[in-house]
């Protein structure tokens, strides 16, 4: 029996023993998780008892007791990892409501891993992916459960990095219970928020990126279609070639930006293998529509696509995976390379027009095609997206709200640097819901 007598929270007894008796597997369950070690043979104990002796997971098993329909979910032919978030984790979400049954039942869903992993198997330096019981398409678009990335630092501190770039340190782990691990951490994980606000708010040197997908008319596609990947370039991009980017026609706009996804295919780094072309959801406009390709190269430490260097990797969305990039992708230029030995990468674009003041304090070229975020009017269709429900993958979003321009970016847009601005994790329900069930 897992928790308490079966009458008390409404399932049959035989679901229960079945439960308490999960096998532990060394197999895996995905090639995103394959990080199962050997499990010592000691006596282990039922997860009630485990939670129960866990003096500050106490928040979190009364959590699972209030909601015990998440327990269905744990499959029985595999283990499962617990990710579960100490009492003072709890604490710092001071207003969020325990009440809120599709809230909870989600983030439990979120901190429940497939496969056990273990700390000890995770390798220094090399990102780990892991697949989570996250399915709810109102909160994830990507097949076979929303990931989280695991990283081991040189000190053998142990880091779960979700939406948003949060990151949740392991203060205690590898705690054995008959069905798999519990790692405890001490920040919950975010789930992957949508693309516009992981853009806009959190991974800030991609504003000019996200404002050209809504001056494109391409911001909903992006964030909706399911399994992608997306490579960002960053800002200093953007202003290098803005006048020859703001040349174009809207049609010739879109394939440059379409060039930059790759659909049906979410790609971790690791997964990014030297001579590897992936197929992109841009056109050869010459050749009668062809889908075009983007190459993967490496050289040593560094990693290019065409001749774009990978800035950075990982970043975990609704719907995929986004890796920022040092420049735009030009997909007429597919065939070049790039060179490895030099400091910069030779433009894949013609400059034409005013040339463009790259750096922190200058203007973002397309940040004016935001949407209205601030006193804006209220229309029919963002009262639903206020109301919260709206999807992942729903066709209603920010983009459907006023159309009105926020302004460029201008000066004191910051460089993403590998640590995103999140301070509205920390605020609440508010920021663990911000941008993924449509609230972008």
């Amino acid at each position: 029996m897992l928790f308490g007598s079966p009458a008390s929270y409404g399932l049959p007894a035989s679901l229960l023993a079945l439960l308490a008796v999960l096998p532990t597997s060394t197999s895996a369950w995905s090639p995103w998780a394959a990080v199962q070690p050997e499990v010592r043979q000691t006596t282990v104990k039922p997860l009630n008892e485990v939670l129960a002796g866990e003096k500050k997971l106490q928040t979190y098993y009364a959590l699972v007791k209030e909601y015990p329909d998440i327990l269905l979910q744990l499959p029985s032919y595999d283990g499962v990892t617990l990710v579960a978030p100490s009492d003072d984790a709890f604490e710092k979400y001071q207003n969020w409501d325990p009440k809120n049954a599709s809230l909870v039942t989600n983030l439990l869903q979120y901190h429940i891993l497939q496969g056990t992993v273990s700390t000890e198997a995770i390798v220094k330096g090399v990102a780990t992916f892991a697949s989570s019981l996250l399915t709810n398409t109102a909160w994830t678009n990507v097949t076979g459960g929303q990931k989280t990335i695991i990283n081991k630092q040189n000190d053998d501190t142990v880091v779960f990095v979700s939406g948003l770039g949060s990151r949740s340190t392991v203060t205690k782990h590898d705690i054995e219970f008959t069905g798999g691990l519990v790692q405890v951490v001490d920040t919950l994980m975010v789930p992957p928020a949508r693309l516009e606000h992981t853009a806009r708010d959190a991974y800030k040197d991609c504003q000019g990126f996200l404002g050209a997908l809504y001056a494109a008319g391409l911001a909903e596609e992006f964030a909706t279609t399911p399994n992608v990947t997306i490579f960002a370039p960053r800002n200093s991009a953007f202003q290098r070639i803005a006048s020859t980017l703001e040349s174009l026609s809207k049609d010739e706009l879109r394939n440059v930006l379409r060039y930059h996804i790759v659909p049906g295919a979410v790609l971790a780094s690791p997964q990014l293998v030297n001579g590897t072309n992936l197929t992109t959801a841009a056109k050869d406009l010459t050749n009668d529509g062809v889908d075009l390709e983007l190459h993967v190269i490496r050289s040593g430490n560094n990693m290019y696509f065409n001749t774009a260097q990978l800035e950075q990797p990982d970043i975990l969305i609704a719907n995929g995976i986004m890796h920022i990039v040092a420049d735009v992708l030009n997909p007429e230029q597919a065939t070049v390379y790039p060179n490895p030995t030099a400091d910069a990468q030779n433009p894949v674009f013609p400059v034409t027009g005013t040339k463009t003041e790259v750096g922190l304090g200058e203007d973002v070229p397309f940040t004016t095609a935001f949407p209205c975020t601030e006193n804006c009017p209220v229309t029919s269709s963002s009262s639903a997206v206020d109301a919260g429900v709206t999807g992942a993958s729903t066709t209603t979003s920010v983009s459907s709200r006023s159309s009105q321009g926020m302004g460029a970016a201008g000066p004191g847009v910051p460089r993403c640097t590998g640590m995103p601005q999140v301070a509205a994790a920390a605020v609440g329900a508010a920021g663990l819901l911000a941008g993924i069930v449509g609230v972008v």
